[in-house]
């Protein structure tokens, strides 16, 4: 989501075999889903732009063993075998960020052999302004000598200001806020500072129409919730017909919108 409205770009496929997951993906986007990366012919897929990878993060998160590399979950080399087939300009991983101290150097290694330099940083989602704070390591890729200035972005018709609603005055609206931070906040001083702060803004912004769900229901935690403080609209995921449990395992393998679009934004300078 954060990646489309970013570049402004569509999603032209995906690559998903969770069949609650793609469940969502068809019901929410309509796109082809080329079902089990490890199973694909990378050669006789569409060729694409931007390619994002939210790759598992078992194999480097502190919540698990960190068997890195030795997992059978990671699939990073599946992931390096479609960027080198299929070439895009721009690579858009996430990941935990365990993920720096195990198997991090892997991922850099493989991307410079196939022409492809990188950025990264670690942001919070409570950076935005989100109530918990899920750091994730994000990184951008790109072929060497392109470069991340904007304007290069706009020349092949990317980029675009990120916005919940498509509607003029929810626009304005956003743009308005934007104004009266940096106008109040005179004591920052770096661009940095500025943007963070307005950063924090974003959150409330994009929920601010969302009345928000209890965080029980019947003693268990509510899925509602859940996906209310991971930044979606309400019903993006809990108004499809899945149990409770496979709810919470889509909506505990996202990411918040607003936190991954930010991390663009500071990725980008």
């Amino acid at each position: 989501m954060a990646v489309e409205a970013f570049f402004n770009a569509e999603m032209a496929w995906c690559a998903e075999n969770d069949k609650h997951a793609s469940k969502l993906i068809e019901q929410r986007f309509n796109k082809p889903n080329l079902g089990d990366i490890k199973q694909i012919d990378w050669a006789s897929v569409e060729p694409i732009d931007i390619l994002t990878a939210g790759y598992p993060c078992q194999p480097f998160s502190n919540a698990g063993q960190r068997k890195g590399t030795d997992d059978e979950r990671h699939i990073w080399p599946h992931i390096i075998k479609a960027i080198s087939i299929l070439r895009p300009k721009f690579i858009i991983l996430e990941n935990v960020r365990g993920h720096l101290s195990l198997g991090f150097k892997e991922v850099l290694s493989d991307l410079a052999q196939n022409g492809y330099d990188a950025k990264w940083r670690i942001v919070r989602a409570s950076d935005i302004g989100a109530p918990h704070q899920r750091a994730r390591l994000f990184i951008i890729a790109y072929s060497y000598g392109e470069g991340l200035q904007r304007n290069r972005w706009q020349e092949r018709g990317f980029g675009s200001e990120f916005a919940t609603d498509t509607n003029s005055d929810a626009c304005q609206k956003s743009r308005r806020t934007d104004r009266e931070v940096s106008a109040t906040d005179r004591g920052l001083q770096s661009r940095q500072d500025i943007g963070q702060a307005r950063s924090k803004h974003r959150f409330s912004r994009s929920m601010e129409r969302e009345a928000i769900p209890n965080a029980l229901d019947q003693g268990k935690l509510n899925a509602k919730f859940v996906e209310y403080i991971m930044g979606l609209p309400g019903g993006w995921v809990t108004d499809l017909d899945l149990s409770r449990s496979q709810q919470l395992k889509i909506l505990g393998n996202g990411v918040v919108p607003q936190q991954a679009y930010y991390a663009l934004e500071l990725l980008h300078d």
